[in-house]
């Protein structure tokens, strides 16, 4: 059997996936694709994230161009935050402002502010910048 390229399995993986990757999307079938993507790669930072250990990875394509990605394993009975928290999360994420996030989610500031306090007790961080690095690859 012939050795894929990088741009075949991401081919295949799309394939299973639908048009476009999601992210955190649940592909059925394609632990036998991404181990063969992650086979040849080294490994760069492991890091404890809120959902789980992150994994920052490093390899080359057929062609010898260098590629780096990050997957987190989420761990049983890791801290998991609901749809809207984890939208205002990653606003915040981005650098936006609560009231930014309230215009863009449609809700009242005071709604985001409650949002807020809850991802920070759910992830037991104290500020902006401590959730910035633990949820950020």
């Amino acid at each position: 059997m012939a050795a894929k390229t990088l741009t075949q399995v991401l081919a295949e993986l799309r394939s299973c996936g639908g048009t476009r990757l999601r992210r955190s999307a649940r592909i059925p079938d394609a632990a036998p694709l991404i181990a063969r993507l992650v086979g040849p790669c080294r490994t760069l930072a492991v890091e404890e994230r809120a959902h789980g250990l992150a994994f920052r990875l490093q390899g080359a394509t057929d062609s010898a161009a260098p590629f780096t990605f990050t997957c987190v394993l989420h761990l049983p009975g890791a801290v998991v935050l609901t749809a809207a928290e984890q939208a205002v999360a990653d606003f915040l994420c981005e650098g936006r402002t609560l009231a930014q996030v309230a215009r863009l989610r449609g809700v009242s500031p005071n709604t985001v502010k409650s949002q807020v306090r809850q991802i920070f007790r759910k992830l037991n961080v104290e500020s902006r910048v401590a959730l910035v690095r633990m949820l950020s690859p």
